[in-house]
């Protein structure tokens, strides 16, 4: 019953959800940080692969981590994030302590993930975009 629930549960918020945009980025090979904060612990991630030949034929296709920033220092884990042709619903909670605290603003970041890291250059890579919008 629980996984039905589950499923309910994103097919609403899918839906009929109020998503704002985080922002939108192209994956690379440092941290990028997000130009929005977030309180939100449900976010939807949309990929868009710039050049399908590059992806499909000449280029490193790779992933990214997602990570979240926390103002007292301290980062959540890295969430490996992979290239989908449609978008899918995350859950990224906020940890008790951090809530308890507090400290409920963070400011989420992407990193390329590959396996040809750190020794190959962006410009070897496929070029894709990942978008985050946050449900309020």
């Amino acid at each position: 019953m629980a996984p039905f629930k589950a499923l309910v549960l994103a097919c609403v918020l899918f839906l009929v959800a109020n998503w704002e945009l985080v922002g939108e980025l192209t994956v690379g090979n440092d941290w990028q940080l997000f130009p929005n904060e977030v309180i939100s612990e449900v976010f939807r991630i949309t990929t868009t692969i710039e050049n399908l030949d590059d992806w499909n034929k000449w280029k490193f296709r790779s992933a990214a981590y997602l990570s979240f920033y926390y103002a007292d220092g301290s980062t959540s884990p890295a969430y490996y994030i992979k290239v989908n042709d449609t978008a899918i619903l995350r859950e990224f909670t906020i940890p008790e302590p951090l809530l308890t605290a507090g400290y409920q603003i963070r400011t989420p970041a992407i990193i390329r993930a590959s396996r040809y890291l750190p020794i190959t250059p962006n410009s070897n890579f496929a070029q894709w975009n990942l978008k985050l919008e946050a449900w309020y």
